[in-house]
Parts: structure tokens; sequence; C-alpha cells
């Protein structure tokens, strides 16, 4: 197996916590992975020697942020307990879940609300009727920005500059996405911007068609928008480009209406 993870130690940087960095990339092993996980496989996904992380899984459980296991860790309430702040911060949340739960059942899929995590996209907020559908994501589910269509509606709210920083990003950590960025991607985020949501259809997983519209920029730069994942037996590629999505942006409208008078 090798690393998934990478830390960027800028080493002339003596303002940069080499060690801290570390921790929090072995508590990034965890994304999407509700299992325990042994040192022997944290040290393979993370790039660190085994010492290295039997001393940082031992202080992380120690503080609550890992739980021993008997087939390794998981991740501990300490967690979850420094996420509250960010998510109740979040308004929006609260506000969008009754618009949420109507595209949910007119879709039969799950509707979320999603941030720019790095490279990936990170869900704050999701919302299903049944679950009776192939992919039943919650809170702090991850996903990669790059084939799906919730990825391309938060990148249409960037900044040139910020693209390019993408681009760049991409090309340094994920070269074997560079082409698909290139003739997928970017010109799905300039259609994205022409008519106000994207899609994409089986590109994440074959059996999920993904439709997508920004939200807005907060104050504080943060990007959000709104997506649908429906099973792609509930409607043809056609009726998610003409059906789906214009009601999408009509979601995503009445969202920022509601922020706007909260």
């Amino acid at each position: 197996m090798t690393a998934v993870l990478t830390t960027v130690e800028p080493q002339a940087d003596p303002s940069f916590a080499t060690t801290l960095a570390h921790g929090l990339d072995v508590l990034a092993a965890f994304r999407n992975n509700p299992g325990p996980l042994s040192n022997a496989e944290l040290a393979a996904r993370t790039g660190l020697s085994r010492p290295t992380v039997s001393r940082l899984t031992y202080t992380l459980a120690q503080l609550g942020y890992l739980k021993r296991d008997t087939k390794g860790f998981v991740l501990g309430l300490g967690v979850l307990a420094a996420a509250y702040p960010v998510l109740s911060a979040l308004k929006v949340r609260q506000l969008a879940r009754p618009l949420m739960r109507d595209f949910a059942a007119y879709a039969g899929g799950t509707v979320s609300i999603a941030m720019p995590f790095g490279l990936d996209f990170i869900y704050v907020e999701t919302l299903r009727t049944t679950d009776a559908v192939p992919h039943v994501p919650d809170v702090g589910f991850t996903g990669a920005i790059v084939t799906t269509a919730v990825g391309r509606a938060l990148l249409s709210l960037y900044t040139k500059e910020e693209l390019d920083g993408y681009v760049a990003k991409v090309k340094a950590e994920q070269p074997q996405d560079v082409d698909y960025v290139m003739k997928r991607t970017l010109p799905d985020i300039k259609l994205c911007r022409e008519r106000g949501f994207a899609i994409s259809l089986g590109e994440w997983r074959r059996e999920i068609f993904g439709v997508a519209a920004p939200l807005y920029r907060t104050p504080s730069g943060d990007c959000l928008s709104v997506n649908c994942g429906i099973p792609s037996f509930r409607f043809s590629a056609e009726q998610i480009e003409r059906e789906c999505g214009p009601r999408m942006l009509g979601l995503a409208r009445s969202i920022r209406s509601l922020v706007a008078n909260a």
C-alpha cells in the first residue's frame, strides 16, 4: 500500500510544527473509513514510520482524539467536539433542511451541502428520505472534486487565481488527474457558470448521477454548493439535464434567499 496522505513541510519555515502536522495526518487517514486502523495501516496511509505512528496514536488516544479498538484505533469523541463549533456556525444547515428534504423526496437521492477541502470536497450537511439508495454519505464525508458535480459547482465560485491554484495543486499532487481536469472539469466549470448548475453522469460512481449548484461565498471566503446524488435508474441522462438541473438551480436560489433574509 502506498501512502495517500502527504504533509507539506516547508524546510525554511521555522514556525511550521512538523509533529503537529504528522498528528493531523494520522487523524486524516480515517477519512471515510469507519473501521479500525492499526499502527501498521496508519503508517502505510501516512508514509510515516511505525515508531512515529505509535507515539502519535498513543498521544492522540490519551487526548481523546483516538480510541483503542481490539483491531487498532478508531476516531474518538474529541474529534466530534472539535468539529462542533465549525458546524454550528454554518446556519445554512438548519435553514436549508426543509428545502433539501423536498428535493430529496423528488429525486429519490441524497441532498448535501459541501465545502472545498484541499483537492476534495467535504459535506457539512446531508439529508435523504430513504436508505434505498446506493450511496448514503453523512456529515464529514469527503470525495474528489475532479469528477463530481458538487466539485465543479464549488470550483465555479473560485476566482481565476484560485482556479489556477487548484490546477497547479492537481499537477503537483495528483498528476494522473491533470488530463481529466483540462478536458472535462474546466469546461464543465465554465458551463456551470453559464447555466447555474453542474452535472456528473456516473463519472465518480457508475450507479450515481450527480447534479449540483453553487450557493455562495461566506464573508471569510469559504465556498458552498448544494448537490444531489441520484440513483442512475431513476432518471435518464436527458432528464438530469433537462429537469433535475433547473430544479437544483431553483433549490440553490431558494437557499440563498433564506440565508440572505435570516
